[in-house]
């Protein structure tokens, strides 16, 4: 199996950023380092994060449900919030090309259903900004 190096969030993100699938309704932000969210008992890495909603990479194609409840934490920073609710607004795949060539992703939006000033806080660490 050929090792080729990953392809850092930064650069995902970027890439998202300027494609025509993208479709803005809060101001997003590259996630902090090391930041994963947690749902359905498996682990993702984010794309984008904002005050409305984050973004995630499906690799494998996996079937999340309409509505969620997500975990994230920075396994860098150690910063945690839990049980966050969440539904499903898009499931959009697009590819990109990569120093190692081209590359499918697939990005979900995921839409906090109940967003209050408390939890903005709380989110606040996790954006890079």
């Amino acid at each position: 199996m050929k090792n080729r190096k990953r392809v850092s969030d930064r650069e995902y993100y970027e890439a998202w950023k300027e494609s025509s699938a993208d479709q803005r309704r809060w101001n997003r932000y590259p996630p902090a380092e090391g930041v994963l969210a947690r749902l359905e008992g498996r682990t993702y890495r984010l794309m984008d994060i904002s005050e409305g909603g984050i973004a995630i990479y499906d690799y494998g194609g996996e079937n999340i449900p309409e509505e969620t409840v997500i975990s994230l934490h920075s396994t860098d920073e150690g910063f945690f919030v839990d049980a966050v609710r969440c539904r499903k607004v898009s499931d959009s795949r697009f590819i990109t090309n990569t120093p190692h060539g081209p590359e499918v992703i697939n990005r979900v939006g995921l839409e906090i259903m109940e967003s209050d000033p408390e939890l903005e806080r709380k989110l606040a660490p996790f954006m890079r900004r």
